[in-house]
């Protein structure tokens, strides 16, 4: 059996990366054994940090199970400066690695760096015996852009669990959106749509993560938007509980790899209505399994939102169409025999 040591946030650690990594942990294979090193990215005292990240060096240097493999996670700014040292110990001692992409902005982060840091970055990419990422564009810009051969990319998007059976009794159409409350994810754009809807047809839009308010202004716009709940940090428990009463996944991000809010919503059954960014798109069929809105449009955000709650025939067809595509592509039953054949690839 392949001993695969996967490096990034601890499983279920905050953010998307630790999520998917606590699904994997729960995960089976008769093919492989996967063992988690924290690599020292985690929220929390730098101290406890630097010891997390000098423990993963000493696992890339010292002795390791006979056919391992490494799996790094990475994404922006310091996960890749870690990944830098992790990977350049691996190749010194010829360990094979896969590197998994997570950033949604790599793109944008990439293209600001100075060119000798660009260099090794490209040089750590091209290096990795193989680069799983989420998507068809995000698979475009690894090969074109940082000059990995086609054969070592492998789109495997996340995958989250979901319910045996969708819940049946959404009386009132709930809009629903998970993560973190913030400029970034398109918060503002929401609320301002939100608050333009008729007075009659407006519902209950329930904003369900933390606070990240620097200016001020979502803050601002919650003080007028009417029939908003706001609901803090949410357990998986609690979180479940919000995604069984609603009716629809609202999430009008600016930039996004593959959101796992998204997914969660498809296998709750709720009609997704998400933004075209990163691999949103290829998960979300415009007009048969959600909408795809534009970026940063307050106008069409609200247009969208009107309609569905206007027409429950077409907002119960979508979520079922969204079901069905999570069923088939996006259940975490189906993650880990993806993975496994990536990991046996690389020896």
């Amino acid at each position: 059996m392949k001993h695969v040591i996967v490096m990034g946030p601890r499983p279920d650690s905050a953010g998307g990366i630790g999520v998917m990594m606590g699904h994997l942990s729960r995960s089976r294979s008769d093919k492989t054994q996967v063992h988690f090193v924290e690599s020292g990215g985690a929220p929390g005292a730098r101290l406890g940090r630097l010891a997390a990240f000098g423990k993963a060096l000493l696992t890339c240097w010292g002795p390791v199970p006979e056919d391992s493999a490494f799996h790094v996670n990475i994404s922006t700014r310091g996960s890749t400066w870690r990944k830098l040292i992790l990977t350049g110990a691996l190749r010194v001692r010829r360990r094979p690695y896969i590197l998994h992409l997570h950033g949604g902005r790599y793109r944008e982060f990439y293209r600001d760096l100075p060119a000798p840091l660009a260099s090794a970055v490209r040089s750590m990419f091209r290096n990795a015996g193989g680069v799983v990422v989420l998507g068809s564009v995000w698979k475009a810009f690894v090969t074109e852009v940082m000059g990995v051969t086609a054969e070592k990319v492998h789109v495997i998007a996340n995958a989250v669990p979901g319910p045996a059976e969708v819940p049946g009794d959404r009386a009132e159409p709930v809009v629903l959106f998970t993560g973190k409350v913030t400029r970034a994810k398109g918060v503002i754009e929401l609320l301002k749509a939100w608050k333009s809807l008729p007075d009659n047809i407006r519902t209950r839009l329930v904003l369900a993560g933390d606070l990240h308010d620097p200016d001020g202004e979502i803050s601002r716009l919650l003080k007028d938007a009417p029939a908003v709940t706001t609901t803090g940090w949410l357990s998986g428990t609690e979180l479940d509980e919000q995604l069984s009463a609603a009716s629809i996944l609202v999430l009008p991000s600016h930039a996004e790899n593959l959101p796992l809010s998204l997914l969660d919503g498809m296998a709750w059954g709720l009609a997704p209505v998400a933004t075209d960014v990163g691999s949103v798109a290829e998960v979300v069929l415009d007009g048969e399994t959600g909408w795809i809105v534009p970026v940063n449009d307050a106008e069409t955000l609200a247009h969208v939102l009107e309609s569905l709650l206007l027409d429950p025939t077409k907002r119960e067809a979508l979520a079922h169409a969204a079901r069905d595509r999570w069923e088939e592509f996006y259940d975490i039953a189906q993650y880990r025999d993806r993975l496994d054949e990536v990991y046996e690839q690389v020896t």
